[in-house]
């Protein structure tokens, strides 16, 4: 028996088997909701309205004709732009050029012309999300067997994005030559419709260690005369994406002690001192874009993106100026500082507050918005697994935090991120405030040197393999350095 499902405010019509799962038809139609939690039930992120009641669209089983209004989603502010080097415009194929940068939770893609000059952007929101906030819950699902789901998921979203940016800058597909792409591994993995297997037990060892070039129409027949551009991961948790990152940065060439700071819901880290470079991956979890916080978003319209303390007390801005719906990571970052400095919290991240609900101690921003306990330890965690790469690096080098020359933070959230802030929690040793600069999209920046240059993909294998890779798991100190770094400084 059938069902038949109408969702609003889209006014389509799905027909679906009786006993399908609501979020799976949704994802199915290209309609997917946030699901942080892949799908569990736990996160209450997939909610829609059916029947005038609000339901888990993951919990619901289509068992009747319902009529499905989807609410508004959000519309977070998806970061393009990033510092870049010069490079000459020698490609590996004449025509237009398209990068793209592949996140977690965003995609980006760039459409060039054949001199290089930036015809068009347009971005999305990786629907992947719709199968989990993070890189492990899309290890799981890929290994549950949704492996062709994703795949399909994201090249749908890159095909959305090419026909975007043509359609912007007046081109016909047909005339694109090059494609190059960058992203985690895992990312690269399921555009590639590559099994992720190795990315779920140790050693993680990286699949892609070659850089390649093969037809584009394999993968988005969008393209049918352009050749795609695969970038080498440096391990299994550090891919392509930091690639860019360094070669934007051109950190590879310097004669200072430069610090590289990606964070997203891995944080990739790169230290380069006395001409070499060590690399590490943590896993900062999606607490920092919003995911596991009791109201947290992404950096969209009704998210505290800034705290401060003022003669008034606890004050903050929202991004578009309307009420405060939720807490985006920049506004975590400088509450939790906030209340470190007001005495709210001590160094163990214990609130010192008597409100409670359901049990829980919690701390209010305003009417409607508070941190729970729960939220505080989920910071802990992100900022403790950050700092303690950061101090396994200098380690390694032999070399304190205060001998880093500069820091520069990649990616939305360090062009976001208050340096203070981050300082004062410790995410960031306190000795490199002042030190520190947001150079906006590296990754992507990066993914466009590549397409205008035959002379840097074909150098990027050489980079790769300079790269020292910094297991941190498998450093014995590395447990007692991250519940140290836990802490709070006072």
């Amino acid at each position: 028996m059938n069902r038949q499902i109408t969702v609003l405010p889209n006014a389509i019509t799905i027909t679906v088997p009786d006993g399908a799962n609501l979020l799976e038809v949704l994802r199915g139609e290209d309609l997917a909701l946030n699901a942080v939690c892949g799908g569990h039930g736990t996160c209450g992120k997939c909610r829609v309205l059916v029947g005038g009641k609000w339901v888990l669209a993951c919990q619901t089983t289509v068992d009747t004709d319902m009529t499905v209004e989807l609410p508004q989603q959000d519309s977070p502010e998806i970061l393009a732009a990033g510092q870049a080097a010069s490079v000459p415009v020698h490609p590996i194929r004449e025509g237009y050029l398209i990068a793209f940068d592949i996140g977690t939770t965003t995609v980006v893609c760039y459409l060039l012309s054949p001199t290089g000059q930036e015809l068009a952007v347009k971005s999305m929101l990786n629907p992947q999300c719709a199968y989990g906030a993070d890189v492990v819950s899309r290890i799981q699902r890929a290994l549950g067997g949704d492996l062709e789901a994703l795949t399909a998921s994201i090249r749908s979203g890159m095909t959305k994005l090419i026909a975007l940016c043509c359609e912007s800058a007046g081109i016909a597909p047909e005339k694109i030559g090059v494609i190059s792409v960058v992203g985690n591994p895992c990312m690269q993995q399921l555009f590639l419709g590559i099994s992720v297997k190795n990315l779920a037990s140790v050693p993680f060892l990286p699949v892609l260690t070659q850089a390649s070039v093969q037809p584009a129409a394999d993968l988005l027949p969008i393209c049918p005369n352009a050749s795609l551009l695969t970038i080498p991961d440096i391990s299994g948790y550090v891919g392509a994406d930091t690639i860019g990152c360094v070669l934007a940065s051109q950190m590879y060439h310097t004669s200072q002690t430069v610090l590289l700071v990606d964070i997203g819901t891995n944080g990739e880290m790169v230290l380069a001192h006395n001409g070499k470079m060590v690399a590490c991956s943590t896993a900062a979890g999606p607490a920092l874009e919003g995911a596991n916080i009791h109201f947290g978003m992404r950096g969209a319209e009704g998210a505290i993106d800034h705290v401060w303390l003022d003669d008034n007390g606890i004050s903050f801005s929202v991004i578009g100026g309307g009420d405060a719906t939720g807490i985006c990571g920049s506004g975590l970052i400088d509450a939790v500082a906030v209340l470190l400095d007001h005495g709210l919290i001590n160094k163990r991240g214990r609130l010192q507050t008597t409100d409670e609900l359901g049990g829980e101690r919690v701390v209010s921003l305003s009417e409607k918005i508070y941190l729970t306990q729960d939220d505080i330890r989920q910071v802990q965690l992100a900022k403790g697994a950050i700092a303690a790469g950061i101090q396994l690096m200098c380690e390694h080098f032999v070399i304190s935090p205060g001998e880093i020359d500069r820091v520069i933070l990649a990616g939305a959230f360090g062009s976001f991120l208050s340096p203070k802030s981050a300082c004062r929690i410790g995410l960031l040793p306190g000795a490199l405030y002042g030190k520190i600069t947001a150079a906006g999209n590296l990754a992507g920046s990066g993914a466009k040197m590549l397409s205008m240059s035959q002379e840097l993909f074909h150098m990027v294998q050489g980079l790769v393999r300079s790269i020292t890779f910094l297991e941190l798991a498998a450093i014995p100190t590395f447990q007692r350095c991250f519940a140290k770094n836990m802490t709070f400084p006072e």
